[in-house]
């Protein structure tokens, strides 16, 4: 039970060290006062880490509180003290332990707790304590889990915990899966169907596509004969114009063509050549002469009137004879020089020659096909590429309307698998369920008998203060109910008064039935009571703490003449104890 409590600088509290006896204790102060604070402080510092901790609860100037609690267990006397630390809104809590003196970590000191109270800390700080938040609270303790620890039943509810995340995983799968699969057998038939017409239209476009480039083959190489013939007709034209261009420069000279103008005007070149060729001898043998001439009758004059053969004198009659001679040979070569003409055959041949050279790169006359219509040519082209197009076109739209039936069919057949693999999650989750709903109805069965007498208990207590307002239920989960003309009235039915009774008898006979916890700390018990109702519910704490029941029970109140009276009667179990603390600063 718990032995002393010491405070500092908790809620209304500067200090307070408060020495707790056996029996039932009665602590009474006015409203406002902190006797409520009183009984947070103890839950706070046994229930390190199951009661809320807030900066409100540092008392207000400080920076620091703490509790410090002293049990008697079976292994020795244990003290844990909690320290909360405020800075602005964030808190931090740190707890010591020692056991008879000696420093015991935290993890030991919940450890010998819960040796000695045969319940986890959790459960007592919920059910060893009522006070104003759990009065308010609608979650109260956890009686199933506690029950399955008393009753051995841990194993069957850990199973039930290993079940239940695996089944609600699977059930959140299979809601989605339900939602997401919606293909049968039908529509997979009928996409089978419609992409076995869709591939035998991928064979019809492909063999369309086949035919087009075929046909448009042939019209653009008919298109490329007929271009290539207009092409030589053109070359053909081009040489007629060319060739009556040269026959008319050369007419004037060649006079009536007989034959081709090529071998004409080779003709003319090699004649004009002869001719040119025959002129320019001559012209040399003239320059010949008439040198000659001159070297004779200058050789005349340099000899002395001597031959210049003979080289006998010459009489003045044959030196005039022989000069005469001379002059007449140089005047005949020179005047047969001056009408000698080569510029004109010279011209002439540089003409021939040049149109021979026209005539020789013309070449021959090319051949000139029969006409053919181009222009239809090109438009049978034009259709056979728009004809192509078309089949590429109808090719590619005939595939891609496969290929998304195909996708269809897929998604069917993988929705028909995922079916056929939910049909086995199916299974598997009413297999859980099932293990789930039996291993609930085994604990529930359990408990259920081990209960009876737990509830007749509570149900009994309950009468005493209620005697017009019998049949209090309380279920294997904590639950509680009454039953009025056959019908169940739920706990939220209940009046602010009936709540508390119902709470507080409830802790009060689990601690006795199903725990070794020796004490319970209730925080105004008697608020919301009329007089007779108070009477009894005091009287019944006063004889829980008797041989038999709880240790210590500890009560604020401020009914002061009540908790007197019962003092007076019990002297030995029932004390008062006033309170007085010293206002904010």
């Amino acid at each position: 039970m718990i032995t002393r409590i010491a405070i500092e600088n908790w809620r209304a509290y500067r200090s307070l060290d408060l020495d707790i006896g056996r029996g039932t204790t009665f602590l009474v102060a006015p409203n406002g006062v902190g006797k409520s604070s009183l009984l947070e402080a103890v839950r706070w510092a046994l229930g390190a880490g199951h009661v809320e901790q807030r900066p409100s609860m540092v008392r207000q100037g400080h920076d620091r509180a703490s509790v410090s609690v002293t049990l008697a267990l079976p292994t020795g006397e244990l003290t844990v003290t909690r320290s909360l630390t405020a800075a602005r809104t964030k808190v931090t809590a740190t707890t010591t332990a020692t056991l008879d003196g000696q420093a015991v970590d935290e993890a030991e000191a919940t450890r010998l707790l819960e040796t000695a109270w045969s319940a986890d800390a959790r459960f007592v700080s919920r059910t060893a304590f009522l006070t104003e938040d759990l009065r308010s609270d609608a979650e109260g303790p956890n009686l199933r889990t506690h029950l399955c620890r008393v009753y051995s039943l841990d194993d069957l509810q850990r199973a039930i915990a290993e079940i239940e995340p695996a089944l609600a995983q699977l059930s959140r799968g299979l809601k989605a899966s339900r939602a997401e699969l919606s293909a049968t057998r039908e529509q997979l038939d009928e996409a089978a169907a419609e992409l076995a017409e869709r591939a035998a239209g991928v064979t019809a476009a492909r063999a369309d596509l086949d035919a087009s480039r075929a046909a448009h083959a042939q019209a653009r190489a008919a298109l490329d004969e007929a271009r290539a013939a207009a092409a030589r007709r053109q070359a053909a034209a081009a040489w007629e114009d060319a060739h009556a261009h040269l026959l008319a420069l050369a007419a004037p000279m060649l006079g009536p063509l007989d034959g081709s103008l090529t071998d004409a005007l080779t003709a003319m070149e090699d004649r004009l050549a002869a001719e040119l060729d025959a002129t320019r001898a001559q012209q040399a043998d003239l320059r010949a002469r008439l040198a000659a001439a001159e070297a004779s009758l200058s050789t005349l004059h340099d000899a002395g009137a001597g031959c210049p053969v003979c080289l006998r004198e010459l009489d003045d009659a044959s030196r005039g004879r022989a000069e005469d001679a001379h002059r007449s040979a140089v005047a005949g070569a020179t005047a047969e020089l001056a009408v000698l003409d080569l510029a004109t055959p010279a011209a002439a041949l540089d003409t021939v020659r040049a149109l021979a050279r026209q005539a020789a790169a013309l070449g021959p006359r090319p051949p000139a096909p029969e006409a053919d219509d181009l222009d239809a040519r090109i438009e049978v082209e034009a259709q056979a590429q728009a004809a192509l197009e078309d089949a590429v076109a109808g090719v590619r739209e005939a595939e891609v309307t496969a290929q998304a039936t195909m996708a269809r069919v897929d998604a069917i057949r993988a929705e028909l698998e995922a079916a056929d693999a939910l049909t086995e999650r199916y299974r598997a989750e009413a297999l859980l369920e099932a293990g789930r709903a039996a291993l609930h109805q085994t604990i529930t069965t359990v408990l259920g008998r081990q209960l009876e007498p737990l509830a007749a208990e509570v149900n009994r207590r309950w009468e005493a203060v209620f005697p017009d307002r019998p049949n209090l239920r309380l279920t294997p989960d904590g639950e509680l109910s009454r039953v009025i003309d056959g019908d169940p009235l739920e706990f939220g039915a209940f009046s602010a008064g009936e709540q508390t009774v119902a709470k507080l008898m409830m802790r009060l006979t689990t601690l006795l039935a199903t725990t070794t916890v020796p004490f319970c700390w209730i925080d105004e018990p008697l608020e919301h009571l009329d007089p007779a109702s108070r009477q009894l519910v005091a009287s019944t704490l006063a004889h829980l703490s008797a041989a038999g029941g709880l240790e210590q029970i500890f009560v604020t109140t401020y009914e002061e003449p009540l908790a007197r009276r019962l003092a007076e009667r019990r002297p030995d179990r029932v004390r008062v104890q006033y309170l007085r603390t010293e206002p904010h600063r």
